[in-house]
C-alpha cells in the first residue's frame, strides 16, 4: 500500500510531470545564469542534483497537503488550509534551496557571496511557483470536494424523496377502503342485490390496488380500467347524480401517470361538491395534444364548517415533484374545477 503522500492522482502526476522540469531549469538558471550551460557536464549534474532536492521538497509538501486535508478536510475552511499550506512550503522551500546552493557551492558551480542576488531571486521564484501550484491543486481539491458534497446532497434527496413517496402512497389505501367500506354497509341494508355487484365491482378495484400499489407508475389505459369500476361504486351509491365522461387520444393510452391519481381526483370531486339527482356532478376526463390529462367537474361546492384539507391533491402534487416532472395545474376559477397532470411518456410501450 502506497504512503498518503505517494498516492497521486492522475491530475497531480500531469501537474508534477509538466512542472518539475520547468521549476529545475528556471531555478538552476536563476542560481547559475548563464554559467548553467557552461558545459555538458555541469549542465547534467546541476539537473541532477536539483531533480533530486527539488522532487524531496515536492514530497515532503505533498505530505503535508495530504496531513492539512486530514485535519482541516471541509472546502468550507479552504482559506485557513491555503494560508498554512504556504506558510509551510515556503519553509521548506527555504530550508532546500539553502541546501541546493550550499551543495553547489561545494561543487564549485555556485559562489557565494557574489551570487548572492541569485539566490534571492531563486526563492522568490520558489514562492511564486509554491503559491501557483498550491492554489491548483486547492482548486482541484475544493472543486472535487464541493461536487462530493453535491454527489452525497443529491443521494440523501432521493432516499428521502422516496421515503415520501412511500409514504404517500400508503396514505391512499386507509382512506379509500372507508370510503368503499362507508359505501358497501350503505348498500347491504338497502338493497342487498346491488351490494353484491358492488362487493364484485370492489374486488376488481382491490384487485388493482394490490398489482399496481408498488409501482411508482402506471398505464393510463390500466388507470381508466380502474377508475371506470371505481367509478361503478359511485354510480351505485349517487346513481343519477353522478356523471362521467372520458374523452381520451388513442396516442396517450400508452403514457404513464402515479397510479391512483384519477381515483384521487375523481374522489376530491365527490367530497367536495353537492350530489344530488336535479343537481348532478358531472365528471369529465381528457386529454389535450400537448399530453396533459385534465379532470373537470362541475363546481357545485358544499358549505363545509371545516375547511377543505386538500390533502388529495397535495399527494398527487407531491408525487409529480418526486418524479421530477412538470408541477400539477389547478385552476378553480368561474363554473368549473380542473385538475391538469402532465403524462410521462413510456419509454417502453
Amino acid at each position: 500500500m502506497k504512503p498518503k503522500f505517494l498516492a497521486y492522482t492522475q491530475k497531480d502526476l500531469t501537474v508534477m510531470a509538466v512542472s518539475i522540469p520547468l521549476v529545475v531549469g528556471l531555478t538552476n538558471y536563476l542560481l547559475l545564469g548563464e554559467a548553467y550551460f557552461a558545459n555538458y557536464g555541469r549542465l547534467m549534474g546541476t539537473t541532477l542534483v536539483a531533480t533530486i532536492i527539488l522532487s524531496i521538497s515536492w514530497l515532503l509538501c505533498g505530505w503535508v497537503a495530504v496531513r492539512l486535508r486530514e485535519k482541516i478536510p471541509s472546502y468550507k475552511h479552504t482559506l485557513n488550509r491555503l494560508v498554512l499550506s504556504l506558510t509551510t512550503f515556503l519553509a521548506i522551500t527555504v530550508v532546500l534551496l539553502s541546501t541546493l546552493a550550499i551543495s553547489y557551492h561545494q561543487l564549485g558551480w555556485w559562489q557565494y557571496p557574489s551570487n548572492q542576488g541569485r539566490f534571492w531571486n531563486a526563492l522568490l521564484f520558489g514562492f511564486l511557483t509554491n503559491l501557483v501550484l498550491t492554489i491548483i491543486f486547492e482548486g482541484i481539491y475544493v472543486a472535487e470536494n464541493w461536487q462530493k458534497s453535491l454527489q452525497e446532497a443529491e443521494e440523501l434527496r432521493k432516499v428521502n424523496l422516496q421515503s415520501q413517496f412511500e409514504s404517500l402512497k400508503n396514505q391512499v389505501n386507509p382512506h379509500f377502503l372507508f370510503n368503499s367500506l362507508n359505501s358497501l354497509s350503505s348498500l347491504i341494508s338497502d338493497d342487498p342485490e346491488r351490494a353484491g355487484v358492488f362487493l364484485d365491482e370492489l374486488s376488481k378495484v382491490y384487485r388493482y390496488l394490490l398489482r399496481n400499489n408498488e409501482s411508482d407508475l402506471t398505464d393510463l389505459t390500466t388507470e381508466l380500467q380502474f377508475i371506470r369500476s371505481y367509478f361503478h361504486l359511485l354510480k351505485t351509491r349517487y346513481g343519477d347524480g353522478i356523471e362521467l365522461d372520458v374523452a381520451i387520444h388513442a396516442q396517450y393510452e400508452t403514457y404513464l401517470l402515479p397510479p391512483l391519481t384519477l381515483q384521487l381526483l375523481v374522489e376530491n370531486a365527490v367530497k367536495h361538491n353537492v350530489i344530488l339527482r336535479e343537481q348532478p356532478l358531472q365528471i369529465r376526463i381528457f386529454t389535450n395534444q400537448k399530453g396533459w390529462l385534465t379532470v373537470r367537474n362541475n363546481r357545485q361546492e358544499k358549505n363545509l364548517q371545516v375547511p377543505p384539507s386538500k390533502i388529495g391533491l397535495s399527494n398527487i402534487a407531491t408525487k409529480y415533484q418526486l418524479l421530477n416532472q412538470p408541477g400539477v395545474v389547478i385552476n378553480g376559477d368561474g363554473d368549473c374545477f380542473k385538475v391538469s397532470i402532465p403524462l410521462i411518456k413510456n419509454a417502453y410501450p
